[in-house]
């Protein structure tokens, strides 16, 4: 038996998740988390490191965590994610190869970055070439070492950095990624102040995009267009969400509230259906088999169908706790159930290694 757990650094909170993994199945033994000063974390990218650590290193404090086995997910804007065709090599050639084979693939110097993979499929082309897709993670590397560097001042070892898109999946759909299902599965991560798309097919990850926007974006637009303190726009944004259909036309408060908020919903979700559209076009695929939602920005009354109904898909909030078992957490059910939308991050990296997902064991070597 091996524990692992799992740490989410987000813009709001540092969340920690303690996953024993048995042939019995996962265990979550512990769900703690701690929020962070405001501008400590922005979009995914720290900006104050030393509050970081200190965050990181009271939480484990606090809460006795294992130090050992931590793997710490990686997201933002800065990561590239991006499909690519190679020679077929077996995988130590293939790691070694790598810079050489992506680097007119990625925006970034290969030499700056850390890179990983995820290979897809093989194939042969009509010349008789064996070729591979490959999906390709690519992370500056000042950015991930930064992340190491926390973790190693909060007292903890540190077993990978994983893409944290990865832990999402992992933790959404955990053992029905075994099955493969019968076509394109989403997960769509809404947190504070980005979103995530991922594209299942066949029990692997082939396909991630980071947006720019999140749940703080909602409160911002209220803040702004109703002269409206945080407090105020928070409260409206959860009275009135965004419209179900059509955007609405009334005059008071609460319709210029939920008009707002759904012109601002409509932005993100034609940047969602953009990536999804990409993805299936490119794929030769017409549509979604289902559509995964978590993060606390999908609490966010009406979004989710909203989005569902742009992709012409049906939608499910994340059940995490249908994946795994639950040891004996220091929370009452209904507690637990009612954090069921932030579980995925830190509970999916917490199952590095787990199912069929594969872990970023190349971001591993810089720890």
């Amino acid at each position: 038996m091996a524990i692992t757990v799992g740490l989410d650094i987000g813009s709001g909170a540092v969340r920690a998740a303690v996953v024993e993994s048995a042939r019995s199945g996962a265990v979550l033994r512990r769900f703690v988390e701690m929020p962070l000063p405001p501008g400590t974390v922005e979009g995914g990218d720290v900006v104050d490191e030393g509050a970081v650590t200190e965050a990181v290193a009271a939480l484990w404090k606090r809460n006795h965590l294992p130090r050992k086995r931590v793997v710490v997910g990686i997201a933002n804007q800065r990561v590239i994610v991006r499909q690519v065709d190679v020679p077929h090599l077996e995988e130590g050639e293939l790691i070694e190869a790598l810079p050489f084979q992506v680097q007119d693939a990625i925006p970034i110097p290969v030499e700056e970055a850390v890179l990983d993979f995820v290979p897809l499929e093989e194939y042969t082309t009509p010349e008789g070439d064996l070729m591979m897709s490959i999906l390709v993670v690519a992370a500056q590397r000042e950015m991930v070492e930064g992340l190491v560097r926390i973790a190693n001042g909060a007292g903890l070892s540190v077993l990978s950095i994983d893409l944290q898109a990865f832990g999402l999946v992992r933790a959404a759909f955990g053992s029905d990624l075994l099955g493969g299902g019968s076509g394109p599965q989403a997960l769509l991560d809404i947190g504070a102040s980005m979103s995530q798309v991922a594209i299942v097919r066949n029990g692997i990850t082939r396909f991630v995009r980071i947006l720019p926007t999140g749940g703080e974006h909602f409160t911002e637009t209220l803040m702004t267009g109703m002269s409206l303190s945080r407090e105020d726009a928070e409260e409206l944004k959860r009275e009135v969400g965004v419209a179900a259909q059509g955007v609405p036309e009334g005059d008071d408060r609460a319709e210029i509230g939920r008009r707002i908020l759904t012109r601002t919903a409509d932005a993100l979700i034609e940047e969602i259906r953009g990536s999804v559209n990409y993805y299936l076009t490119q794929a030769g695929e017409h549509s979604l088999e289902r559509l995964v939602v978590s993060g606390n920005g999908a609490r966010l009354p009406h979004l989710a169908n909203r989005v569902a109904r742009s992709l012409n898909t049906r939608v499910e909030p994340v059940r995490v706790l249908d994946h795994l078992k639950v040891g004996r957490l220091q929370m009452t059910e209904p507690e637990l159930l009612a954090l069921q939308p932030v579980l995925p991050a830190a509970v999916g990296l917490g199952l590095w290694g787990s199912f069929v997902v594969p872990p970023s064991n190349r971001f591993a070597h810089v720890a």
